[in-house]
C-alpha cells in the first residue's frame, strides 16, 4: 500500500516531458535573467503542475556548470559557468518545486559540464582532483544539500583522480564511471559533502554504462558504491521483458545472500525511500478519497493556466539578452 515514485525528466526548455501545459524558458534562460525569484517561480510552476498530474519526482534541476563550451549534453541546460550562480538559482528552483509536494533532483553528480562526450554514447571523463571539483563543479551541490534537495542523480563519468579503479572492455581500459563507484557516491557525496538523502543513478541503460557491463553487474555496483535507486537498469518493452526485471532482482538477492551486498545498506536506502515518500506526502497514514474527475478538474485547472503562462512570457522577455551590438545597430 505504499505509493511509488512517479518521476519525470521536466527541466524546461530542450528538456521538457510533458506533451502541454507550460514551456518555461531553459536554465540558461533563467541564468541570463539572473534572477532568483525568476527561478524560484519557475520551480514552483514545474512543480504544481506535476503535482497535479500526480507525477512527485521531478529530475531536475541540472546543477552542471556550463564550463565547457564544446559540451555536446549539458549546454543551454545550465544556468551559468559561473558555479555561485548555478548554486543560487538551482537552490531557488528546488525550492520552488519542493515547496509544491514535488521531490528535487540535483544531478548529474558530481557534475558534467566540464565534458566533450554525452555519456548516453559513451564515458566522459573529468580528469580533476577533488580540490579542483571543490572549487567549481561541487559548489552547487555543496549548496543544495546544505539547503535540503531530496534526491541527488549520479552522472556517468569517469573521476580518475578520484576513483583509481580501471574497467577492461572491448573499447579498452576506461575509468570505473562514478555511479558504480564508491569513492564518489560515499567518499565524496555522503562523507565529504554530508549528504544523507536519496540517491538515484541517471539511467543505466545509456551507453556509458550498457556497453561495458551486465544489467545485474551495474545494479549491484551501483548499490555498493552507495546509491539507493538504480534507475532503468533494463529496457521493458512488453511483458515477456518482465523476466529481465526478476533476474535483476534475484541477482541482487542473490548478492545480499553471499555477503557481496550488506543488508544492512539495502535497509537504510529503504529507509531513505520511505522518509522522503512521507516528507512530501506521497506516503501518508489517512488519505482523502479522490475520484478520477476531480483530479481531471484540478489538473486543468492548473496544467499550463493562464496565471502560468503569463509568468512564462515574462520570465522569456526577461531573459532576452543583447550579446555584441559593435555597430549599435541596436539603440
Amino acid at each position: 500500500d505504499i505509493p511509488l515514485f512517479v518521476t519525470i525528466d521536466q527541466e524546461g526548455g530542450i528538456v521538457t516531458r510533458l506533451g502541454t501545459g507550460t514551456n518555461l524558458p531553459g536554465n540558461m534562460a533563467l541564468g541570463a535573467t539572473r534572477s532568483p525569484a525568476y527561478a524560484e517561480a519557475a520551480g514552483g510552476i514545474i512543480g504544481s503542475e506535476l503535482h497535479a498530474l500526480g507525477i512527485n519526482v521531478n529530475f531536475g534541476p541540472v546543477l552542471d556548470v556550463n564550463n565547457n563550451p564544446g559540451n555536446p549534453v549539458i549546454g543551454v541546460r545550465s544556468f551559468s559557468s559561473d558555479p555561485n550562480l548555478v548554486g543560487e538559482l538551482g537552490s531557488a528552483m528546488t525550492q520552488g518545486i519542493q515547496q509544491q509536494g514535488v521531490a528535487a533532483t540535483a544531478k548529474h553528480f558530481p557534475g558534467h559540464g566540464d565534458t566533450a562526450v554525452d555519456s548516453h554514447y559513451g564515458l566522459p571523463v573529468v580528469d580533476k582532483s577533488l580540490a579542483e571539483l571543490k572549487q567549481l563543479e561541487l559548489i552547487p551541490f555543496k549548496r543544495a544539500i546544505d539547503e535540503g534537495i531530496d534526491m541527488v542523480m549520479t552522472g556517468h563519468i569517469g573521476m580518475p583522480q578520484i576513483e583509481d579503479e580501471v574497467v577492461e572492455s572491448k573499447q579498452g581500459t576506461f575509468p570505473l564511471p562514478a555511479t558504480l563507484s564508491d569513492d564518489v557516491i560515499t567518499g565524496v557525496l555522503r562523507e565529504e559533502l554530508g549528504y544523507q538523502g536519496l540517491v538515484v543513478t541517471d539511467a543505466l541503460n545509456m551507453q556509458a554504462i550498457a556497453d561495458n557491463f551486465t544489467e545485474s553487474e551495474a545494479v549491484i555496483k551501483t548499490f555498493k558504491a552507495g546509491v539507493d535507486i538504480a534507475l532503468m537498469p533494463t529496457i521493458l518493452r512488453s511483458a515477456n521483458d518482465v523476466t529481465k526485471l526478476e533476474s535483476i532482482f534475484d541477482d541482487v538477492i542473490k548478492a545480499v545472500e553471499s555477503g557481496d551486498l550488506k543488508e544492512a545498506d539495502i535497509d537504510r536506502s529503504v529507509e531513505r525511500i520511505l522518509t522522503l515518500k512521507a516528507t512530501r506526502g506521497i506516503w501518508k497514514e489517512t488519505i482523502d478519497p479522490v475520484t478520477l474527475e476531480e483530479q481531471l478538474v484540478e489538473a486543468k485547472s492548473v496544467v499550463g493556466s493562464p496565471e502560468h503562462k503569463a509568468l512564462e512570457r515574462q520570465m522569456t522577455e526577461a531573459a532576452v539578452t543583447l550579446v555584441r551590438n559593435d555597430r549599435k545597430t541596436l539603440p
